[in-house]
């Protein structure tokens, strides 16, 4: 009975500490892009919260990868055009009519700012980026933080 119990217990402080950055990102339609692409063979998706991220001071980094897949970023596309309502669009490249780099800082969800970065290059090979990061750091900071780094 006791093991029951403890056993109840450690569950629900897992989900507790899991669940917000699961939940973090369900408002959002590139949610769906993680989920349709994620698991798909010639993608990478990487996935981390506070612990594994020690000094970067986020509380959610996803991130996603696809390589050869110029459906995957016409679909990330139309969820980003969903997303940035109510969004800061803080840079954005356009090529031939078409957004190949758009960074997003959404509207704050609780205590965390949220930032989206998507990213499709040719060179040297056809590649699709997007990022999702949760933190309690202002989003400004952040994106110098990241636009200082290239």
């Amino acid at each position: 009975m006791q093991f029951i119990k403890k056993s109840w217990l450690l569950l629900i402080l897992c989900l507790w500490g899991v669940l917000p950055g699961v939940r973090s990102q369900t408002d959002l339609q590139i949610s769906k892009a993680f989920e349709q692409y994620g698991q798909r063979k010639g993608s990478v998706m990487v996935e981390m919260t506070n612990e594994a991220l020690g000094d970067y001071n986020f509380a959610l980094f996803k991130s996603l990868t696809i390589k050869n897949s110029p459906q995957a970023a016409d679909f990330i596309r139309k969820c980003l055009i969903s997303d940035e309502q109510g969004a800061r669009k803080v840079k954005q490249v356009v090529a031939n009519g078409v957004p190949t780099s758009v960074y997003l800082q959404l509207p704050r969800k609780g205590a965390y700012y949220r930032l989206i970065l998507f990213n499709e290059s040719s060179q040297p090979e056809y590649k699709v980026t997007l990022i999702y990061i949760e933190s309690k750091t202002d989003s400004e900071e952040i994106l110098k933080f990241i636009l200082k780094r290239k």
